[in-house]
């Protein structure tokens, strides 16, 4: 069944129009499409009932469906409305997802890096053991054994006792949220989780039904703990997601007494706790970090992946789960999939021997990267608001005219693909408007031409917003 967007929820999803109306409505509605807010196949309201609820006219909004219609985003039938469609043609689709139509774009949409020098001599290695693993039938629905015990023993340096059978390995985090949330998160339950974080976890737990409980946003830091104690003891909540490592995408670390705090209180209310820890590692200054929040409970659910630190190819990610709630997973999996692909995890495994080095040199490209972001947005954009996070892969920049979605739109223009601030929202995405995330997992050389880019779609922005810019309620 078609999922209908009413108008009021449209509206509210969009942010006033600047310079040329229609166009910019238009590019806004894309970015919905595009970030998954608006799914493929859901109908979007009339013309005349998203200009009622929007306060412009029918002929603005016939403009701006017109324009979605020609970039084949929306598929409009007399008697069936407007239906939103996603091109899958290589065409259409680069230009929606990757770059920008007709341009060498850049996309700063993801966080995530190339991967490390010495990463290939870890595939050439598992080679040599490739043998051993073609012998088995390649099915490993909790994962490879060597590559298990390889992060039982991680997590038992950490102070954190841990056998290889509490270990599950995955497709990367997210598909790990994802299947502890098919596993344990039912229809109503409620999900307590940063009110500004990681969509794509959030969304894992809304497509199981789970009904997503934001915590206040507390000044600068993602975890009000006082409202979170005071929310978990009022009502019940089934698990809470929580990201307390160089968290996404503030890079805030949460300090060590809210870890034991939100433990106890989330263990005395009876709440799943899902800690990401899949930034933990990306520990830029050697900041000396605050236990895992494993060491404070060891029933919460421990999510970490290959991504973040070595290399998102390798589609690697894990679950350090309690013993009792390793079965319910292993049986929701089978569900899904029959396990993570046999050869990527024997490369992990080889990895992990010695991932010193390798990720010595990781570390070092990304601090050097982020370095070099901070002091171009200090030369070229003084206007934005900068603080150089200890760790993660990405900056949290304010806008001080709090036009995240206008600029991403106008960013698009001039071949740079963003993520819009409210997309990381929850509960109140227009909240999202005063930020930007930019991650720095591409080369200088590439940053350099991202912030040219960004530097040219502001001023154009700025000028569009001036007192003598062009009326918003022009059509032209």
């Amino acid at each position: 069944m078609a999922v209908t967007v009413s108008a009021p929820r449209l509206a509210a999803a969009l942010v006033p129009p600047v310079g040329v109306a229609y166009r910019d409505l238009a590019d806004q509605i894309r970015l919905l499409i595009v970030d998954g807010r608006i799914t493929a196949g859901s109908r979007l309201p009339s013309e005349r009932e998203l200009a009622a609820a929007t306060g412009l006219s029918r002929t603005t909004t016939a403009r701006v469906y017109a324009e979605l219609r020609d970039a084949g985003l929306l598929r409009s039938r007399r008697g069936s409305g407007s239906v939103v469609c996603v091109p899958f043609a290589e065409s259409s689709a680069s230009t929606l997802i990757v770059t920008p139509e007709g341009d060498a774009g850049i996309a700063m949409t993801y966080a995530a890096p190339v991967a490390p020098a010495g990463l290939g001599r870890a595939f050439e290695a598992a080679i040599t053991r490739l043998p051993g693993l073609l012998s088995t039938t390649g099915y490993l629905p909790d994962g490879l054994p060597a590559l298990r015990e390889l992060l039982a023993a991680r997590y038992e340096e950490r102070g954190i006792p841990t056998s290889p059978d509490q270990i599950i390995v995955t497709n990367g985090a997210t598909a790990a949220i994802s299947l502890i949330a098919r596993a344990f998160v039912g229809q109503g339950d409620r999900v307590l989780a940063e009110a500004v974080s990681y969509p794509y976890a959030h969304e894992a737990m809304m497509s199981s039904g789970g009904r997503l409980i934001p915590l206040p946003v507390y000044a600068d830091s993602p975890w009000d703990v006082e409202a979170a104690v005071e929310m978990l003891g009022a009502s019940n909540h089934r698990a809470a997601y929580l990201v307390p490592d160089f968290h996404n995408p503030t890079g805030a670390v949460m300090s060590e007494s809210a870890r034991g705090t939100l433990a106890h209180a989330m263990r005395r209310a009876g709440t799943l706790a899902v800690i990401d820890e899949s930034l933990r590692d990306v520990n830029l200054d050697g900041i000396e970090m605050p236990p895992s929040m494993g060491s404070f409970d060891r029933d919460v659910l421990l999510v970490d992946s290959a991504s973040k630190t070595f290399w998102g190819g390798l589609r690697v990610g894990w679950i350090r789960a309690p013993h009792e709630h390793v079965m319910p997973l292993v049986q929701a999996r089978m569900t899904h999939d029959l396990g993570s692909a046999a050869f990527e995890q024997l490369v992990f495994a080889e990895v992990l021997r010695d991932p010193g080095p390798m990720l010595k040199r990781a570390l070092d490209g990304f601090r050097n990267q982020r370095d070099h972001l901070v002091d171009l947005l200090a030369t070229h954009l003084p206007e934005m608001e900068i603080n150089r996070p200890a760790g993660g892969l990405g900056l949290w920049a304010g806008l001080p005219d709090h036009n995240s979605t206008h600029l991403v739109a106008a960013a698009r223009e001039h071949g740079l693909l963003l993520t819009p601030g409210p997309r990381f929202f929850t509960g109140a995405p227009v909240a999202g408007e005063a930020h930007v995330r930019l991650p720095y997992t591409q080369s200088p050389e590439v940053l350099d031409d991202a912030v040219h880019r960004l530097a040219k779609a502001y001023a154009g922005r700025r000028a569009d917003e001036a007192p003598n810019g062009p009326r918003l309620d022009l059509i032209a």
